[in-house]
């Protein structure tokens, strides 16, 4: 039985680029500590970061906004403070 040559798929096309400013919503939630479920469903909610949404299915979150929002959550303890 003759070998026919192998066809090779070429590799896929990468993904739309994303400019340096702006995270994925992976990115974003691993900037965070979250999940990207959790990530998703305070979006839904109206609450967590900024996001700009770049088409019905994708959207992005501008770096500087993460840093912005962590910022804002920053909780410094009191020093000192006993309770008995």
């Amino acid at each position: 039985m003759a070998r026919t040559p192998t066809q090779t798929t070429p590799p896929p096309a990468p993904g739309p680029r994303v400019p340096a400013e702006y995270v994925t919503a992976r990115e974003a939630a691993a900037f965070l500590g979250l999940g990207l479920p959790t990530l998703v469903a305070m979006r839904h909610a109206g609450l967590g970061p900024a996001f700009v949404r770049v088409s019905p299915r994708r959207v992005v979150y501008p770096f500087e906004g993460l840093r912005e929002y962590a910022r804002a959550r920053t909780v410094t303890p009191a020093l000192g403070r006993v309770t008995s």
